[in-house]
């Protein structure tokens, strides 16, 4: 498929000079012209490649010349399929509740079981798939941006386990809320920091934005208009897990503490086309936040939240991990390329080559005979 364009268009007035040209060669070059003889002699009468060769030269030397300052620009267009690369964050909740018993035996907590199907869920994606990871609990601290390397993921990951005693883990299960809001609300900043950077908003737009997100629940999420030319559909998702209670976090004493409310994150990230997926152990989930999931607005499949029971083991919360892998399958793309290409030089050279001619021909003695 292809496009065609004149990059100077007003120099196809220049074809009209060309009749010109042609008569002023005659008129005052080749004034005196040949003689007509053809009345006493027919073989005297020159060849009528002799008497035209030259006109021929000069349209084609002018018509070349012409067509290389027009430029004629012609796009070639072609189809790629390739496989969708999906944006996905790993939240994971670190609260003090997170270190009870997650099975009957006790040998592992609900963090450890959680931590292991966080590691199951990324040996699960395609490896062009950008995972990162963020660790909360009464706040939220991002752990790995999102990275293509696994290997940096899982050693990140592993530091928000009770068997490393890091220090981010120490910090993160000292606090005793479940703040999800915050924790989603990062998730998304760290989405709008892989934009591209004439799209990415500014510290204060961000700023300002969650401020805009405080308080009571919002009829209307206004977006800002910097947002809302990139289309976040394209395979972003954020993976909640949580067992602590969900609430939309509207009080005054949340609006102090900087909370931006969990049910206008919610429509926020179901407006800009994010999908949030949470996974609640044993759940205490408000009904407004529960509506505002759910109640996606007639899109099916938008988000989804997963219900655990207050014991599992590695096989269930693996199948919970599993469904939201075959939900966020990677599809299959086709990107259209274009390519744009020009033709002056290929004008260019063959005005080169019909000037080169005309010489040659000029002082070449035996071509005269012709």
């Amino acid at each position: 498929m292809k496009s065609v364009q004149f990059e100077y268009p007003w120099a196809l007035l220049l074809f009209l000079l060309i009749p010109g040209v042609l008569y002023l060669k005659r008129r005052y070059i080749h004034a005196v012209g040949f003689s007509q003889v053809s009345f006493i002699q027919k073989d005297l009468v020159p060849s009528f490649i002799k008497r035209s060769w030259e006109d021929v030269w000069i349209i084609l030397f002018l018509f070349s010349s012409v067509l290389a300052i027009l430029n004629i620009q012609y796009s070639s267009f072609w189809q790629k399929k390739y496989l969708e690369s999906k944006w996905i964050m790993i939240v994971q909740d670190l609260s003090g509740s997170m270190n009870r018993p997650a099975g009957e035996r006790g040998e592992d907590t609900l963090g450890d079981i959680a931590l292991q199907g966080a590691s199951a869920f990324m040996d699960m994606r395609n490896r062009d798939d950008l995972v990162g990871v963020i660790g909360y609990s009464s706040f939220a601290q991002l752990i790995s941006p999102p990275t293509f390397d696994r290997d940096i993921l899982k050693k990140k990951l592993a530091l928000l386990s009770r068997k490393s005693d890091s220090v981010i883990f120490r910090e993160l299960t000292v606090g005793g809320a479940t703040n999800a809001s915050y924790a989603t609300w990062l998730a998304l900043c760290t989405f709008f920091m892989l934009l591209p950077e004439e799209n990415q908003p500014a510290f204060r737009e961000i700023n300002e934005f969650r401020y805009s997100l405080m308080g009571e629940t919002a009829r209307k999420i206004e977006i800002p208009q910097k947002l809302q030319k990139i289309d976040f559909g394209h395979g972003m998702a954020i993976v909640l897990f949580t067992d602590g209670r969900i609430e939309a976090n509207k009080s005054d004493e949340d609006v102090k503490r900087g909370l931006p409310n969990f049910v206008n994150v919610i429509r926020l990230i179901e407006k800009l086309g994010v999908k949030l997926y949470l996974i609640a152990v044993d759940p205490d989930i408000t009904h407004d936040v529960k509506v505002a999931i759910e109640d996606t607005g007639g899109i099916k499949g938008s988000s989804r939240i997963f219900y655990m029971p207050r014991t599992f083991n590695m096989g269930k919360i693996k199948e919970v991990y599993d469904k939201i892998n075959q939900m966020e399958k990677n599809r299959l793309l086709v990107k259209i390329f274009k390519r744009k290409k020009d033709t002056r030089l290929v004008f260019t050279f063959f005005a080169i080559g019909i000037l080169i001619s005309y010489c040659f021909l000029k002082v070449t003695p035996w071509l005269k005979k012709i």
